[in-house]
């Protein structure tokens, strides 16, 4: 399941500002908050194209949210040093 940002930052524990702070100070988003180049493909976040129709001028206006993988959420808790506890599945729980 991608999730975003805000989302991600919820489960891990983080606000989302200290998390977006975090990943620009790490060069992974860039000052304007869209994706680094050398982080695109890696599977870990991706930018999700978007619109939404404006009433006023009758166009379309595009913009792009930063999504994170499940992959992602693994990564960056390893980068923030946040240890995740993986539960066995809940079919095999006696």
């Amino acid at each position: 399941m991608n999730r975003t940002i805000r989302e991600a930052a919820a489960v891990l524990g983080q606000g989302e500002r200290a998390l977006r702070d975090r990943l620009r100070a790490d060069k992974v988003l860039n000052q304007d908050g869209t994706l680094a180049a050398q982080h695109i493909g890696k599977g870990h976040l991706f930018m999700d194209p978007r619109a939404t129709w404006n009433k006023q001028t009758g166009r379309y206006r595009h913009y792009s949210v930063v999504m994170v993988t499940e992959a992602g959420i693994d990564w960056l808790a390893k980068r923030l040093g946040i240890s995740i506890t993986v539960t066995p599945h809940k079919d095999h729980v006696a």
